[in-house]
This record gives structure tokens, C-alpha cells and sequence, in this order.
């Protein structure tokens, strides 16, 4: 997507595509280290439908393609709008990635230098702005989510009784209470008294394997409090496995607090995860809690490839334009938040 940048002197970096005359124009962003691609234009513009899992699973690939959490295919539709299809690593479509999403929405409101911008995904509408930059210089952007639902149509835990609350249930873990909601993806979370990552690890795959009990499966989050303003969280999301930060995990985990009555809606709660820090609260809307996302939304490199590239089977290849401004304002913002979490007793293997 040509989006204009508030960085300056981009820097060519990678190898040259092995097309003189590629078609894919691409941005690699991240949301709290959440990294994600935004390809312009629907997948349908690029592949066949039979082609899409493999092109993004080739593209995400951290060994053999460039390397990515997800890939955003975001189509303009010229006023000021845009229509987005989300994938996960593995190819997999999904609803929703919060973090990318405020990258999809930076990109958008960078093209038509706006204020907010709305996206559209399946059946929901995402209205996304901008926010004040950090003190080091973070580019933000603000995403409303749909509103949560603890009662979703497509059960995310088989036989129980909705909504499903605090409660145990053997299938996720033997001791830890446990809640279910759409944001719209599936999610599980639980409030803990202190961080376990292998725990966590553990957890997420076991719900990955239980298809009877979980019949759509589910991204799984810890929330860990900090103090009466701030919390960690981390997800192990369906299809990608343990990631720096997952927006929606985010979300659920902020509508799940507020559930409970742990902390009042229209708190504007911080949120550490591995990968950076956010913040969100919650709206009413219909008589629904809807989540705002608020963090960084960066811009690491763009290039351009040939489609039949993430077709083929050798090591793909490019020449991309780096933004070093926005990384380097990012990691002084990481690593203050690596600070706070350390002096906070969390310590994650992930950053």
C-alpha cells in the first residue's frame, strides 16, 4: 500500500527478487512486536482461492520467507475506507488481529491523511484513529473492536453453560478458573497470581488438541496484575502459538477483568505484553462493552515481490526499504517496558 511515512531516509536492505517486475506491494509492520504484513489489494487480486494458505504460509515463514505473524491483505475502496482478510501464519484465516489491525488502520489513514478511517473485515467494521505519539517518538493508532460477546453463536467450549465465567474446567487445566469470549476470535483467559510461560505454553496446546471440548479452538491468555492501572498479559494464539502481544488477547483480557469486577469499564488500563505496552478500555455500545485498542503502530520495511515467488519452494529473496526512525523510537519504548516488567517480578523467555 503506498502510504507516506513520517520517517525519513529509508535505507535499502535484503537481497533482490528473483522478478524484474513484482506485484505485490507489501508493508512489514508490527503492533507490539505482534509482526504483521499488509499487502495491498484482496487476496483474491493476487491468487487463487486454493493458493492463499500457502502464499501466506510461505511468506510467514521465519527460515524460508520473510517472516511474519500474520499477513493483512487490505483492499482501498478509494473513499477513505478499505476492506481487510486476515491470515495466520499457518495460513489459516481469522477474524481479527487487534495489533495488525492498527497497522492496516495506520497505512489507511496515512494515504488519505486523515484522522480515522474505517475497515471493514466479514461482517464487522473497525473505525480506527490516531493517538498522540509516545515521548520517544511512537507512532499510535486506536482501533474500536466490535463489542465482546460472552454468549457467542459458534460455542467456544462444548456443553456448559453460558456465559462461561471464572470457572474451572478440566479440559483447559485442572486448577485454573477460566473465561470464554469472542472478540470475535475465540478466546480463554485467566487471571493468575503469578506468570508461568510454560504454563501458558502448555495450556494453549492442550487446548489446540482438544477439539471436543473445543470445537473452534481458541486463543488462550494469562493476565497477571500489576498494580491497580496496569496488568500483563500473554496469549498463546490459535495457529501462531506463543506471540510477543495478541490485540485481541488484549481485549478479551480487558473485557474479562471488568467481568469479574476487577477493575470498572472506562478505566484506561495499561497492558504490558513481552512485545510492547498498550492500552485499552471499554465503551458502551448497544448495551455492549466495545474494546479500544490503543499502542504503536510501526512500519519496519516495505518491499514489493512477484506472487509466483510464494508459489515456488526456494528461499525468497527481496530488496526492501527500512524505516530505522520508527524502529529505533520503538526500542527505546520496548525497552522501557522490558524495564517495568523486570521490576515487576515478570520475566518472559519471548521479547
Amino acid at each position: 500500500m503506498a502510504a507516506t511515512s513520517r520517517s525519513a531516509g529509508p535505507v535499502r536492505v535484503g537481497k533482490r527478487s528473483s522478478s524484474a517486475m513484482p506485484h505485490l506491494s507489501i508493508a512489514k509492520t508490527h503492533g507490539s512486536r505482534n509482526d504483521i504484513f499488509v499487502i495491498d489489494g484482496s487476496p483474491d487480486d493476487h491468487f487463487a482461492a486454493a493458493d492463499v494458505p500457502r502464499a501466506v504460509k510461505r511468506l510467514c515463514d521465519r527460515r524460508t520467507g520473510l517472516g511474519s505473524d500474520g499477513v493483512y491483505f487490505l483492499a482501498d475502496n478509494g473513499d477513505g475506507s478499505a476492506k481487510a482478510w486476515f491470515f495466520n501464519p499457518d495460513g489459516s484465516p481469522a477474524l481479527l488481529c487487534g495489533n495488525g489491525m492498527r497497522c492496516a488502520g495506520r497505512l489507511l489513514l496515512d494515504r488519505y491523511d486523515t484522522e480515522s478511517a474505517v475497515v471493514h473485515t466479514g461482517p464487522y467494521s473497525f473505525t480506527v484513529h490516531r493517538a498522540d505519539d509516545t515521548p520517544q517518538g511512537v507512532r499510535q493508532v486506536a482501533v474500536e473492536l466490535p463489542p465482546v460477546d460472552f454468549t457467542p453463536a459458534a460455542p467456544i467450549v462444548a456443553d456448559v453453560e453460558w456465559p462461561f465465567v471464572g470457572q474451572v474446567l478440566p479440559a483447559f487445566h485442572a486448577t485454573r478458573a477460566v473465561s470464554a469470549l469472542a472478540v470475535p476470535n475465540s478466546h480463554l483467559v485467566s487471571i493468575v497470581g503469578a506468570y508461568d510461560e510454560a504454563e501458558l505454553v502448555e495450556t494453549g496446546r492442550r487446548v489446540a488438541d482438544a477439539a471436543d471440548s473445543f470445537p473452534i479452538g481458541a486463543n488462550v491468555s494469562f493476565v497477571l496484575s500489576l498494580d491497580d492501572t496496569e496488568v500483563f498479559v500473554h496469549t498463546f494464539e490459535r495457529g501462531a502459538g506463543l506471540t510477543p502481544s495478541c490485540g485481541s488477547g488484549v481485549a478479551a483480557s480487558r473485557a474479562v477483568s471488568s467481568k469479574l469486577g476487577l477493575v470498572d469499564p472506562d478505566v484506561r488500563l495499561r497492558v504490558r505484553n513481552p512485545g510492547g505496552p498498550a492500552r485499552t478500555w471499554l465503551q458502551e455500545s448497544g448495551g455492549q462493552w466495545q474494546p479500544v485498542l490503543e499502542g504503536n503502530a510501526t512500519v519496519v520495511y516495505r518491499t514489493e515481490l512477484d506472487p509466483a515467488d510464494l508459489l515456488g519452494d526456494s528461499p525468497l529473496e527481496f530488496t526492501g526499504e527500512t524505516y530505522l526512525p520508527e524502529i529505533n523510537a520503538f526500542t527505546a519504548l520496548f525497552d522501557d517496558n522490558l524495564k517495568a516488567l523486570h521490576a515487576a517480578g515478570v520475566n518472559p523467555t519471548m521479547i
